[in-house]
């Protein structure tokens, strides 16, 4: 069996068993091997994968490094479809880094570049990260124009997943705008999505996400009546995600979920029914070794017993 062959069984085994250190042993030796062949492109491309490999391992200054060595490499073979696709990742993992200027200035050419070559689906990806980008620098007016062109561009490819993810980035930018409206219409639409294609993971996180954006929409009113219509909401999307969560053996999230519950029906002054939520998530914290959670939690159980008390 051929070198090359060898390689290729070698990572994908290693992908197969999220075996990090294998698989990117696996690329530096292929970008090796290419290097040697003088293929200057198909090493710029390994080089590629293996910093994108470096960053899902933690490895990130590593997975920069690669980048940079492949930006070389493609520019100089004139390899605009993998420049466009180089420049977009590096700046997703320079967001993902807090660097934001220098993920913005990556983003922006590779935008450029989607557009140059005709690259719809890149387009779409490169637009939703800056709508990311802008998120973080506190720009939600610029963010939101490159979420809903994202959008746009997931509806127009039939992409249902795409869209589904960019209508909740979306609805999280309408929030920091205070376009409740317009937040929750798009929370709907990604739910509904996430149904239609079984996506329980997607699902789940726009479920609780959704709820969390309820609960503010509900702090935001005067109106008492109208806020506790938000409340009730944040409990059905989260009641949803706990059945989700326990189906998916998810015990991190579930115990989050429980005290969301339990803060929502105490502040209705259902106090037993919070004492049990409180009192489960406390249990599931503990059972996940996360004791530093444990005193928020039983100082919340000790003021349901006596509000009990009191009513």
């Amino acid at each position: 069996m051929s070198n090359a062959l060898q390689l290729q069984r070698r990572l994908r085994l290693a992908l197969q068993n999220d075996d990090y250190d294998e698989a990117i042993l696996c690329l530096q030796e292929a970008a090796a091997l290419a290097r040697a062949e003088g293929d200057h492109d198909t090493e710029g491309r390994y080089l590629g994968n293996l910093a994108l490999m470096c960053h899902r391992a933690g490895r990130s200054q590593e997975a920069l490094d690669y980048f940079r060595q492949a930006l070389v490499l493609v520019r100089a073979e004139g390899d605009r479809i993998t420049e466009d696709g180089l420049l977009g990742n590096m700046g997703s993992v320079l967001r993902e880094l807090g660097q934001l200027d220098e993920a913005l200035k990556h983003l922006n050419q590779a935008l450029l570049i989607a557009q140059e070559i005709g690259d719809i689906r890149g387009r779409g990806i490169w637009l939703s990260n800056l709508g990311l980008a802008h998120d973080d620098l506190g720009q939600p007016q610029q963010a939101l124009l490159y979420h809903q062109q994202a959008v746009e561009v997931a509806r127009d490819l039939h992409d249902q997943r795409g869209q589904a993810s960019r209508l909740s980035k979306l609805a999280a930018t309408c929030t920091s705008l205070r376009d409740y409206e317009q937040a929750q219409r798009s929370f709907t639409e990604s739910i509904d999505l996430y149904r239609q294609i079984d996506d329980q993971a997607g699902l789940l996180e726009t479920l609780i996400s959704a709820g969390q954006f309820q609960r503010v929409w509900g702090q935001a009113l005067e109106n008492a009546a109208e806020a506790q219509i938000h409340f009730q909401k944040t409990y059905d999307y989260h009641m949803e995600a706990l059945t989700l969560a326990r189906r998916h053996g998810e015990i991190r999230l579930q115990a989050e979920l429980l005290l969301s519950l339990g803060t929502e029906v105490g502040n209705r002054g259902k106090y037993a029914q919070a004492i049990t939520y409180f009192t489960e998530s406390a249990h599931l914290f503990a059972e996940l070794g996360l004791v530093q959670r444990l005193p928020e939690i039983h100082k919340n159980i000790d003021t349901a017993m006596s509000l009990q008390k009191e009513h």
